[in-house]
């Protein structure tokens, strides 16, 4: 009789091998997750979902000169952040979606003191409902800003972006971060390595675009040609020769730069004390001159006292005129 074969059993050893995770609206993989798919579905239920790479060309249309129906503000979006500065109150942070756009996020109040721990380099971050800080700068693009715990959660943590390899001095790494699926080399140091082989190889000869997504054609006889999937810049020959810094007007902050500087602080009004207020409103009783009015109105004093003096009131026969001692002895 022929032995009966026996399945072979796996070793115990042998780890499962783990489905990626994967944030079904960006795409994006996640190494470790905060915020289950529900909820994010749940949050972004009732917002228009607009990708990272839209997110300019929507958001410039609420700065645009021209008449016209603005979009709706109750959009969403979602990134990864690349470049992050905290703050002791607030954090200054750079979205990307990992293909070559980047946006400036501002973080302050509320959505600050909730999810400062879970902030930093790496994290997804979901949008909703974001404010628009106008550049000041015709040629910068607007800004997000978000305050409150409902604007913004931290979906978890990127797989995929990791620092650049390469070393700008000898014991200095390259700051940028880049998509590990594409290589170890951020955009900057794989066109030098690109720039450097292009002469020697004829199908890289042609120059001028982004090797890293570029597309692979094989022509007739054999050789390959290359092609960019990125749109070319157009380039603005009256730009500044010096690019200038980066800055927003932030809410309750001032003007804040890029990277976390305060460049000019917000005035805050301070309110007067109640004996400097009591003295402010005896100072002002009376008197109808227009700066007295600009005082009144800025430190929303109401001033109930008649309009015309108790002389001026007399003159006109208007209201009780005070008699003298003379006057009241010969009634």
């Amino acid at each position: 009789k022929e032995a009966k074969t026996m399945p072979q059993q796996e070793p115990k050893d042998k780890k499962k091998e783990k489905s990626i995770d994967i944030e079904p609206r960006s795409g994006f993989r996640l190494k470790r997750r905060l915020v289950s798919n529900a909820k994010c579905h749940v949050g972004l239920k009732n917002v228009e979902y607009v990708p990272l790479k839209d997110v300019h060309a929507r958001t410039r249309l609420h700065n645009s000169i021209h008449v016209g129906v603005r979009p709706s503000s109750h959009w969403s979006t979602i990134g990864v952040i690349d470049k992050c500065f905290p703050q002791p109150d607030f954090c200054v942070t750079r979205l990307t979606d990992m293909r070559g756009t980047h946006i400036h996020l501002y973080i302050t109040g509320k959505a600050f003191e909730k999810y400062d721990y879970a902030t930093g380099l790496g994290s997804i971050i979901a949008i909703k409902r974001p404010f628009l800080l106008k550049p000041t700068e015709t040629d910068q693009n607007i800004a997000l800003h978000v305050e409150q715990i409902q604007q913004m959660w931290i979906i978890g943590q990127s797989l995929d972006l990791v620092q650049c390899a390469s070393h700008v001095r000898k014991d200095t790494q390259c700051q940028e971060w880049t998509d590990i699926r594409s290589g170890d080399y951020c955009d900057k140091h794989l066109e030098r390595v690109y720039g450097y082989s292009k002469n020697g190889r004829m199908e890289l000869a042609s120059g001028g675009f982004d090797i890293r997504w570029a597309t692979k054609t094989k022509q007739t006889d054999g050789s390959f040609t290359y092609e960019s999937k990125h749109q070319k810049k157009p380039t603005d020959p009256f730009a500044k020769r010096v690019k200038s810094r980066e800055a927003y007007f932030v809410k309750g902050k001032g003007l804040v730069a890029t990277d976390g500087t305060l460049m000019k602080k917000a005035i805050i009004r301070k309110e007067p004390k109640e004996a400097e207020r009591a003295e402010l409103e005896k100072f002002l009783k009376g008197k109808r001159d227009p700066g007295a009015e600009m005082i009144r109105k800025l430190k929303g004093i109401q001033d109930d006292s008649p309009i015309l003096s108790n002389d001026a009131l007399d003159k006109l026969g208007i209201g009780h005129k005070s008699l003298s001692k003379e006057e009241e002895e010969s009634k």
